[in-house]
């Protein structure tokens, strides 16, 4: 079973990942009415896309401390939260819909997770 210090780091990977895939959502909507030559400069300047990009510098940096003490083969797979906890952020957070073919999948991946967590 890997130290609860290397679960937490994981888990701060995964949440900081979602957070940033939120603020990058969120900033793309902002920026939908540019023109292709002003997008990059006003997603440079967007406080939604810089927030997002912070946020997976901090994911970066958290995963760079699991890597550490954690074999890569074990730990990668726990990265698979993300597929599970965008989909619902995003459904609180814009509204948008998962249909239940999603929903089977999300369960399958928790088992996945479940498995690697438990598996030693």
């Amino acid at each position: 079973m890997m130290q609860q210090k290397t679960v937490v780091l994981i888990l701060g990977a995964v949440v900081f990942s979602v957070v940033g895939q939120l603020f990058l959502k969120s900033g793309a909507q902002h920026l939908s009415a540019t023109d292709r030559f002003d997008f990059l400069f006003a997603a440079a300047r967007d406080h939604h896309v810089l927030s997002g990009l912070a946020a997976w510098i901090a994911s970066t940096i958290c995963w760079l401390y699991v890597l550490r003490v954690v074999p890569l083969s074990r730990a990668y797979g726990l990265t698979s939260l993300t597929f599970v906890l965008v989909p619902l952020a995003s459904v609180y957070v814009f509204g948008e819909q998962v249909r239940r073919l999603h929903g089977v999948g999300t369960v399958l991946i928790l088992i996945g997770v479940a498995c690697l967590l438990y598996g030693d």
